[in-house]
């Protein structure tokens, strides 16, 4: 019995983490009580103890909550152990180096796709998604990408949430992206941006990581495009080897 209240005592703690986002960096008690559907006062001994180990900070002005300082330092180890990482990020630089446009790396998390390493393009206007945005993978060229190589009933999923409109198209799309690893977005997640993503390849030819780049549309035009596809390709022949496309 013991053993189970602390389990529960540790998701509860955990779900109040996931109460905050890049759209809610700051949340009242009542906010993230109502959340995670407990009430304030186990709500506020949960937060005192999150806030004794710097995971939770509580502003004393506002009296509003916000994320820890310690999870900066976490979020940092996390992101410099990420395996892959270390396989990419001067293959990441060259890219950016070549084309001068943001350079994303993607990964796969709870439904939804996560920026995890990055290097910011040098043009003056650009794109660039803070690292952990968590983004949609049913538009966008790394959303969709990703979900071209995920199960069945992942994908129809997704998909049973588009406009009927596009449901076809987004059907033969994700056909080609599984023939070719490149997916190609104009102004579907964002007005006046285009992306194109590659896929990364996992040792047994699955993916859960594609790599990115974007900017201004005017910047992706069907010649630039065909140039990135082939940039792309060429530089992740080396991260992917011989794994054949599916």
């Amino acid at each position: 019995m013991e053993k189970r209240d602390s389990l529960r005592t540790v998701r509860r703690a955990l779900s109040i983490l996931d109460c905050f986002s890049v759209q809610q960096q700051e949340l009242s008690l009542t906010q993230i009580a109502n959340q995670i559907d407990l009430a304030k006062s186990t709500t506020t001994r949960l937060l005192s103890s999150l806030e004794t180990e710097r995971l939770i900070h509580r502003d004393e002005q506002t009296g509003k909550y916000k994320l820890g300082v310690k999870l900066i330092s976490l979020g940092q180890i996390a992101k410099d152990s990420y395996p892959l990482k270390d396989r990419v990020s001067k293959l990441m630089e060259k890219l950016r180096d070549e084309t001068l446009e943001t350079v994303n790396l993607y990964t796969l998390d709870q439904g939804k796709r996560i920026c995890i390493h990055q290097f910011e393009g040098y043009q003056p206007l650009r794109h660039a998604v803070r690292i952990g945005e968590m983004l949609p993978i049913s538009s966008g060229a790394g959303g969709k990408l990703l979900l071209a190589y995920q199960p069945e009933h992942i994908q129809d999923k997704v998909l049973a949430e588009l406009d009927p409109s596009i449901l076809e198209e987004r059907i033969k799309e994700l056909e080609q992206i599984r023939k070719t690893g490149i997916a190609v977005s104009r102004e579907e997640r964002e007005l006046g941006l285009a992306a194109i993503a590659a896929a990364v390849f996992n040792e047994d030819g699955s993916v859960t990581h594609c790599i990115s780049l974007s900017g201004l549309m005017q910047r992706f035009s069907d010649e630039k495009l065909s140039d990135y596809q082939q940039i792309l390709t060429n530089a992740l022949r080396q991260v992917n080897g011989e794994k054949k496309l599916h």
